[in-house]
């Protein structure tokens, strides 16, 4: 009798790269929410507005979001220990497009 297949570490590449981009994505919709809420708060008038506060709130929420990104990759590590696999071909993908999230979820983990 054939063992059962694991399939997180089969697809762990993918599951990866799902969440690398949903950080990414977070990353992009925080700065331009911090963009937003920094230019709103030059006067104090701007900052009753709702779209100053609607950008402070997507901040805080991207900022949960990003950390809940991080925390997936490394529970993603401890399953399949992608980290010590980066480099095969599979995850080329950590170098080439998420550069900067591989430099952060590694400066964390150590």
């Amino acid at each position: 009798m054939s063992e059962p297949t694991n399939f997180v570490k089969v697809y762990c590449d993918l599951i990866l790269k799902k969440i690398a981009s949903n950080i990414l994505s977070n990353q992009n919709k925080k700065t331009k929410a911090l963009n937003i809420a920094m230019k709103t708060a030059e006067t104090g008038q701007q900052v009753r507005t709702a779209r100053h506060w609607r950008a402070v709130g997507d901040i805080e929420f991207c900022y949960e979001e990003i950390q809940k990104g991080f925390q997936q990759m490394k529970e993603l590590d401890e399953l399949t220990g992608w980290s010590e696999n980066l480099h095969q071909d599979r995850f080329k993908f950590m170098r080439d497009k998420y550069e900067d999230i591989l430099n952060e979820y590694l400066s964390r983990r150590s």
